[in-house]
């Protein structure tokens, strides 16, 4: 890619922010599809074979769905994430053009070719003209040296439009093939064609792992690995946790103690100051997925999946990706490493995908005595 100033003039940074709030919508409205599903097939007053499979297919459709959705918040991000990258860029580009070409009589205005080069011909040209003038050479020396900073400055700008529309366009080009990826996965449910597994729309199946270095599971990653010492299991807990243990009923287990529990305090306050319904014993269910995510470190992070690899890992307790974070954080709780604020955009994602943090998958799997389901 070779931008010249006349492409980045052409750049309408705002059609991404329109295109974000499309994948919004249609996340919104997916995500209502989905859970009302589910709410109308629960609510049917019937037993047997026949219900149990369609309260199995409900369930499947909306796993899949559910990963077309995730796939959709992140074209969402992708969209929207460098429009203020973009609209400076362009600005800069074009305030450096424009003041080289409005400069005042007598002079008036340098050259200022498609690729950056300013040059002052014209307005050494004048000066040569001028018999009155005593040192001519001296005044064509400067517009020369004038020309030359005008092109360093300009040149460099579109250097750096060039690498944020790089980045721009990587961003979208990887959104939109995990949601092609995430809608081949949705399978032809008229013919019951069964579709590849889809993957989950936070981080897959937690294997067995221990902590230390803090390379965990993402919201938006896979299995999480690690070394160090104290274990994290489908049963367990990391980093010397209490344990939980699936018991038929939604897990509770004992309530967090110390800092981790003085994080979450903060956290559900934030939220209950956001509108949102969370509950004291709530705190439980945060508590296991901080233990199942990040073992309870707070400096915890994924190196080695495909966010990864995309320059997003997974980070923190909730291990949230960044693009998730600046999309559920709240005001003045915006820093990722810090526990109560990735606390706070980690729950808010749960809640608005789910319902309630009771309704997390690896909560609900845990409940039925399955192994923990990344979020």
């Amino acid at each position: 890619m070779t931008l010249t100033v006349d492409d980045v003039a052409a750049w309408q940074p705002d059609q991404l922010t329109a295109a974000g709030s499309a994948a919004a919508r249609i996340q919104a409205e997916l995500d209502a599809a989905l859970g009302s599903a589910v709410t109308d097939t629960a609510a049917l007053t019937w037993s047997g074979a026949t219900a149990t499979a369609a309260t199995a297919r409900v369930e499947t459709e909306k796993t899949r769905g559910s990963a077309v959705s995730a796939a959709l918040l992140e074209l969402r991000t992708a969209f929207t994430q460098q429009v203020t990258n973009l609209a400076e860029a362009k600005a800069t580009v074009l305030a450096l053009r424009d003041d080289a070409l409005n400069q005042p009589a007598p002079l008036g205005p340098y050259g200022v070719a498609p690729d950056g080069t300013v040059d002052a011909t014209a307005r050494i040209a004048y000066l040569r003209g001028q018999a009155h003038l005593v040192d001519v050479e001296g005044l064509v020396f400067q517009e020369a040296l004038q020309a030359a900073s005008r092109t360093w400055n300009l040149t460099r700008a579109l250097r750096t439009a060039e690498s944020t529309a790089t980045t721009a366009q990587t961003a979208v080009e990887q959104a939109t093939g995990t949601l092609r990826a995430a809608y081949d996965g949705l399978g032809e449910p008229a013919l019951n064609v069964p579709a590849a597994a889809p993957t989950a729309p936070a981080s897959t199946t937690a294997a067995p792992v221990s902590y230390s270095s803090g390379n965990s599971s993402s919201n938006g990653s896979g299995t999480p690995t690690g070394t160090g010492t104290g274990t994290d299991t489908d049963t367990g807990t990391g980093s010397g946790t209490p344990q939980y243990a699936a018991t038929g009923s939604m897990p509770t287990g004992p309530m967090p103690t110390g800092d981790k529990a003085e994080w979450i305090r903060q956290a559900i306050e934030v939220l209950r100051a956001q509108g949102y319904d969370v509950k004291d014993s709530d705190a439980a269910v945060i508590a296991m997925i901080i233990d199942k995510e990040s073992g309870g470190n707070p400096q915890a992070i994924n190196l080695w999946d495909s966010n990864a690899a995309a320059g997003i890992p997974s980070k923190g307790l909730m291990q949230t990706i960044d693009p998730t974070f600046d999309a559920y954080k709240v005001s003045g709780h915006d820093d990722i490493w810090n526990p109560v604020d990735n606390i706070i955009a980690g729950s808010r994602y749960a809640i608005e995908r789910y319902g309630s943090l009771s309704n997390v998958p690896g909560i609900v799997a845990m409940s039925s005595g399955q192994g923990y389901r990344g979020y």
